[in-house]
């Protein structure tokens, strides 16, 4: 009996198992290759400095850069957050893009509802266009495009699989063990497509970590004259918590109420309130004019 494609039934299963591992194999290694190139480049388009929400992109992605524009509008006085945890509007609306993007969805939310909510926001997709086009974020394009290569070798090796199958079956092989073969291909083929359609977080380029550095070394000193960004002095709160999260918030009490819980196994997120029991309402939570006396009465910070 004269073998399908002149291959035997066990050959043929020895050498699918064989290609299977070497499309995996050709995917990461493609696939760490781009991110090595895209993480070496180190060309900047000309622009003015990043702004602080740039900037905290760049140190911690999307979240972070919501984080700076929270800290930004509670040290203005334009938000405030209660002893719940909770963040609600008590002035004007912000002009700068990212903020009232912020602004207009802190009704009573807490700091993770209002990431979730911005994260893909029109004021969130211009920061990261602005920062892939200066150059400072690894190429998401190239990515995208190792990931599809990757999925159109899957896909050609569930196809032979496939093919095989039909031809086995046709001719009343057995094909208990390819069938199961197909399976795997068929689930991989699904999970390199579920990785395509997914940019996961942007990192940085060579050049976005050392304009990161540069924002770094400039926040530990001095704060030169009339630097601004995003509205706000580099060395402001909205600097300190873009550039090293919640915890640099300058008022512990706000900070902690402002921190989303910690979800991870073992950790713990902030359990207290942003106003203790005769705690007074510190410069940061409440702007000149706004009502400190009715905001921190009761133990809430605006509650």
């Amino acid at each position: 009996m004269t073998d399908p494609w002149g291959i035997s039934g066990p050959d043929f299963v020895v050498l699918y198992i064989a290609l299977l591992g070497a499309v995996l194999l050709v995917r990461v290694v493609v696939s760490g290759i781009v991110n090595s190139r895209a993480m070496r480049a180190d060309a900047v388009a000309p622009g003015p400095p990043p702004t602080v929400y740039q900037l905290a992109f760049l140190a911690g992605g999307p979240d972070r850069a919501v984080d700076a524009a929270i800290a930004a509008l509670v040290e203005r006085g334009q938000l405030r957050v209660n002893s719940h945890q909770q963040i609600s509007r008590t002035a004007a609306r912000p002009a700068e893009p990212l903020e009232q993007a912020v602004y207009d969805v802190a009704h009573l939310k807490t700091t993770a509802t209002i990431r979730a909510s911005v994260r893909g926001s029109a004021a969130m997709r211009a920061l990261e266009e602005g920062l892939e086009w200066r150059g400072l974020l690894a190429s998401a394009a190239a990515k995208r495009q190792a990931r599809t290569f990757g999925l159109l070798l899957q896909l050609a090796v569930l196809a032979v699989g496939v093919v095989r199958l039909v031809n086995g079956i046709s001719l009343g092989r057995p094909v208990g063990i390819l069938v199961f073969l197909v399976i795997v291909a068929a689930v991989l083929a699904i999970v390199a497509a579920v990785r395509r359609s997914k940019t996961g977080a942007r990192q940085p380029s060579a050049a976005g970590h050392r304009v990161l550095g540069q924002a770094r070394a400039a926040a530990s000193g001095p704060v030169p004259a009339g630097m601004l960004a995003g509205g706000v002095l580099l060395g402001g709160a909205a600097a300190a918590v873009a550039l090293g999260g919640w915890a640099m918030y300058p008022d512990e009490e706000i900070s902690a109420a402002l921190t989303p819980p910690v979800t991870s196994y073992g950790g713990g997120g902030s359990s207290g309130s942003s106003c203790s029991s005769g705690s007074s309402c510190s410069s940061s939570s409440c702007s000149s004019g706004s009502s400190c006396g009715s905001s921190c009465g009761g133990g809430g910070c605006g509650g």
